[in-house]
């Protein structure tokens, strides 16, 4: 179920992120050579046929901090991802895991989509793009989504494959902000790097508290407090996880109905960077309602909102992304 989960949120922010990032610029076409041969004029002798300056491409590797236009781009690793119940590759391929941190080292919100932006290919030159039930498969929380100023993210993309491709290399492509694109080498076996203690670009986040009445526009976010449900014997977190609920009252102060939808507006982070996904089965075990839907004008509206993160997670912090509304995100300390 967890894993069909993560499928449909996955599937709900690449759609609603394709508006914004459609509209990017791109390089116009450039004619190099042409297949014509020179007209005779019979009074002319023939010129020599001017061959164009080969380009090489300029490959990074993981553990690299990249900048490139308003992003700073970090991969940290790959891993091959063991198939589920739910999520099986074809016959013939694997599914493939990407390790990502991204930080927005701009003065405005952007967002980032890994449908949009993210590609792997192999030495052939084969394209592949990024794989539902790929990343359905790794449970953990993909980067799309709005980043503020200075924010950091760090989540994973996945990819199908073929058993035996090598040359295996991840493609960021940042041209839909003008920005052209990166190519990481992942080289021939698996590996995982620290990400940097610093990277340029990343500012501290303006954070609240539980307990704080956080004002929004014509909105106001409460996070009242954080449980951390057991469970029961039908419904446990994963090996090394632990259920987190947040629960929230959000209220309407304008004259006009707004609407909340928990899977695209909230997330958990914890000091790395990395981003937690809504898990139904952490909400159903707090034993109370999600606030998803429509809220009336003067209307208050209280609800619980489950994730899980690793047990020795650190500096867990909610987030709640207003861009729907046009008012930004906000950061609540958890612990």
């Amino acid at each position: 179920m967890n894993r069909k989960r993560n499928a449909v949120t996955f599937v709900a922010l690449a759609v609603l992120l394709l508006v914004s990032l459609a509209c990017g610029s791109s390089a116009s076409p450039t004619l190099v050579a042409t297949s014509a041969p020179p007209v005779d004029s019979g009074s002319q002798p023939e010129q020599p046929t001017q061959v164009p300056t080969a380009v090489t491409q300029q490959n990074y590797k993981v553990g690299d901090v990249v900048s490139i236009g308003d992003h700073v781009l970090v991969v940290l690793g790959w891993e091959n991802v063991q198939p589920n119940d739910f999520s099986k590759p074809d016959a013939g391929k694997k599914f493939v895991a990407v390790e990502l941190l991204i930080v927005n080292n701009s003065q405005s919100a952007m967002s980032v989509s890994t449908l949009l932006q993210m590609s792997m290919k192999d030495d052939t030159g084969q394209k592949y793009d990024v794989d539902f039930m790929a990343s359905s498969a790794i449970g953990g929380a993909s980067v799309d989504g709005e980043l503020a100023p200075g924010e950091k993210v760090r989540g994973k993309v996945g990819f199908q494959v073929p058993e035996n491709a090598t040359g295996l290399q991840f493609v960021f492509d940042a041209s839909v902000f003008g920005s052209g694109k990166v190519f990481v080498d992942l080289g021939a076996e698996p590996v995982t790097v620290e990400p940097p203690a610093n990277i340029a670009g990343e500012t501290s986040q303006q954070t609240y508290n539980v307990g704080d009445v956080i004002a929004m526009g014509t909105t106001n976010l409460t996070v009242n407090e954080v449980l951390y449900p057991a469970g029961d014997d039908f419904n446990k977190p994963n090996a090394g996880f632990k259920f987190l609920v947040v629960d929230i009252t959000i209220e309407n102060t304008g004259a006009t109905a707004i609407s909340v939808s928990t899977l695209l507006q909230m997330s958990v982070k914890d000091s790395s960077g990395q981003k937690f996904d809504v898990d139904l089965m952490a909400s159903a075990a707090s034993g109370g309602t999600s606030p998803d839907g429509e809220i009336a004008p003067g209307e208050k509206l209280r609800g619980q909102v489950g994730f899980q993160v690793p047990e020795n997670a650190t500096g867990l912090v909610f987030v709640f992304d207003a861009d729907v509304w046009g008012s930004g995100k906000v950061f609540v300390a958890l612990t």
